[in-house]
């Protein structure tokens, strides 16, 4: 059991990180995000029109400039397959698409992904070639009786809040491998989890939110176990099991439908209007941003650096396991050193912007070498802790220009496959020092 839980750490946290995580370039990537973004929040009668479009009372973004990085990477230091080639991994990197599709017949809602009004840098036509890859869901359109549910039920889970996302994009994933629908029953811990961050129920419209939800990930919603009695075979699965789940099939793949699945996430973030499946009115996923940054919010140049201990020597021995299968530093991302951290961003030219610092605070001593630190500590930023909270911690990490975690998280796990899922290639969790002791 420990050979494979360790796996399912390593898969389920670096899966989809494999092609980004130690990209180099020449370039400093910014957002270039310089303009005046479309935020619609609509009034009632304007959300029942757009309820089809999965635009109920959610920020959503537009600008005519479309942002595409410098993304040429150089070498890739990530330790996996010696006998892979750059050239054999880019295609999962930019997907051959076909590039002369007409974008006018685009949905109005399909607009470049955006995110509290910074510019996500996938390109558009890829998203929207994902989008259209994987939106139908011809299972929900099967009769009970010759189909197969995977039942996600009551509160109890295995972990905290990065496994939880997990274990959810897992279950779509196990769902999709074996020909199965999820079924979700509502109140359960999928309801909560996703509702306190995104896709908040807006004029207490369930039967709406309920209809946009199955259509989005292809699942079912329960009221009562009753309703589940009609369908062919019905599967329990533990969290615990769906965190440890790893497939099997083709890793571009992978990488395109949990993109997408986490990309639908982002299209309908919180933004403080509306209530959870709690019947608490939300949280604004954009409010860490916000307090930091105020009014240049979109278009700031900022890293974040996440440091998590993971309880002392448990989270040493795990960095050790994952090291010694991986081949990176099993210290180095938990001690976040200032050398470590400026072998990072130094050379994207990221030591003269502010250095956000999102922690544990099990080790108060690394803050304190970063502050002492002459080229680190006059830009180190603090979350105040009035405005700090889950949601907008990882929003902030998310939108980062470059991002520093620990592989051993899967907190920061889930921020950087987001990350990726967005198209950002600044991420930094599995690093190790070359012959010449350079990071």
């Amino acid at each position: 059991m420990g050979g494979r839980w360790l796996l399912s750490i390593i898969i389920g946290v670096s899966l989809s990180l494999i092609l980004t995580l130690q990209l180099r370039t020449t370039d400093v990537l910014h957002h270039n995000s310089r303009f005046d973004p479309w935020v619609a929040v609509p009034e009632p009668q304007q959300r029942r029109r757009l309820s089809s479009y999965g635009l109920t009372g959610w920020k959503v973004g537009y600008s005519d400039d479309f942002f595409k990085p410098p993304n040429d990477p150089r070498t890739i230091d990530q330790k996996v397959d010696t006998t892979t080639s750059l050239s054999t991994i880019r295609p999962i990197i930019t997907p051959d698409i076909d590039t002369t599709m007409d974008l006018s017949i685009i949905r109005p809602f399909m607009r470049p992904m955006e995110v509290c009004g910074r510019r996500a840098p996938i390109p558009h036509h890829m998203d929207v070639h994902i989008k259209r890859k994987y939106e139908e869901c011809p299972l929900l359109e099967q009769p009970p009786g010759h189909t197969t549910l995977l039942l996600l039920e009551g509160v109890e889970t295995f972990g905290r809040i990065g496994n939880n996302l997990i274990e959810f994009l897992h279950s779509l994933q196990f769902a999709k491998d074996h020909d199965a629908v999820v079924g979700v029953m509502m109140g359960s811990w999928p309801m909560h989890l996703i509702t306190d961050m995104w896709l908040a129920v807006h004029d207490g419209d369930i039967a709406g939110w309920r209809e946009f939800m199955e259509q989005a990930f292809c699942i079912r919603t329960f009221d009562s176990p009753e309703e589940t009695e009609y369908y062919e075979k019905v599967i329990h699965m533990e969290t615990r099991e769906l965190f440890m789940y790893t497939q099997d099939g083709p890793l571009n793949q992978y990488v395109q439908f949990q993109g997408k699945i986490i990309r639908t996430l982002y299209r309908s973030y919180n933004n403080g209007i509306g209530l959870n499946m709690r019947k608490k009115p939300v949280n604004d996923m954009c409010s860490v941003l916000e307090a930091i940054f105020g009014n240049e919010q979109h278009s700031a140049v900022y890293s974040v650096v996440h440091s998590r201990s993971l309880e002392g020597e448990p989270g040493l021995k795990l960095m050790r396991r994952i090291a010694k299968n991986v081949g990176c530093d099993p210290v180095a991302a938990l001690d976040m050193t200032p050398e470590y951290v400026k072998a990072i961003l130094a050379p994207r030219g990221m030591l003269e912007h502010p250095i956000l610092f999102i922690t544990d605070h099990q080790r108060p001593e690394i803050l304190e070498r970063l502050l002492e630190d002459p080229e680190i500590g006059p830009n180190i930023r603090l979350i105040p802790e009035e405005a700090s909270w889950v949601g907008g911690d990882i929003t902030l990490a998310v939108m980062a220009d470059v991002f520093i975690g620990n592989p051993a998280s899967t907190f920061s796990g889930f921020i950087a496959k987001s990350r990726v899922s967005l198209g950002y290639e600044a991420n930094y969790m599995f690093r190790k020092k070359n012959d010449d002791g350079e990071w």
